[in-house]
């Protein structure tokens, strides 16, 4: 005597329908935004992203009166513990030697490890070939620069696998401080950050160094 007439079970099924293909639309939408946040071939945030989150950090930065930080990080060269590879080899080396997948899961392990290495705050993303950045919020020069030194460290002492064997990776890292109230730009902090990498480049690698203040 309770059961639904056929007109509302009729109705029911064209709701059900209507709200199974509105979620995966919706399931569709958030996927889609998903994939254009995420580099293709770590999983971890893109660069385009990255300026994003950077943007709307200097802007939480400035209404709080507190500094960020951005460090970037270049990976120098590899070694095999079991001297199987150069100590001079690098990604671009390790592509053209084992091929671009190899060097692919090689990227996929670092960033891994970056990502699990850096603060709960903190935020990193692939900047692009084998350059990885991360975004530190409330983080003063100091700190920055602490910061920078330990995941550079522990990257020198983690090892990875190549092609079935195992390397030790070593990083020149850079880093650069937003101070509120100077005028900065997300543009002009990464531009100090990168010429600070590029010091430590000069400088002969695995080492961290910092820019000068805006």
């Amino acid at each position: 005597p309770q059961s639904w007439s056929e007109e509302a079970l009729g109705f029911f099924h064209v709701l059900a329908t209507q709200g199974g293909t509105a979620l995966a639309n919706a399931r569709l939408f958030a996927r889609t935004q998903e994939l254009a946040t995420r580099d293709g071939v770590t999983g971890i945030y893109n660069h385009r992203h990255f300026f994003e989150l950077l943007e709307a950090e200097i802007s939480r930065s400035e209404r709080h009166n507190l500094p960020l930080a951005v460090i970037m990080l270049d990976l120098d060269h590899g070694g095999a513990d079991d001297g199987g590879l150069d100590r001079g080899m690098g990604l671009k080396a390790i592509n053209d030697t084992f091929g671009h997948q190899a060097g692919d899961r090689l990227l996929r392990e670092v960033a891994a490890y970056l990502a699990g290495t850096i603060r709960r705050a903190d935020t990193i993303a692939r900047y692009g070939g084998d350059e990885f950045v991360i975004l530190a919020p409330q983080t003063g020069r100091d700190d920055a620069l602490a910061l920078a030194r330990r995941v550079r460290q522990q990257l020198g002492g983690t090892a990875f696998g190549v092609a079935g064997r195992t390397i030790r990776l070593t990083a020149s890292v850079g880093v650069g401080v937003f101070q509120p109230g100077t005028g900065d730009t997300a543009g002009a902090v990464v531009s100090r950050a990168d010429q600070a990498l590029y010091a430590a480049k000069e400088r002969g690698g695995n080492q961290e160094c910092l820019a000068n203040a805006n």
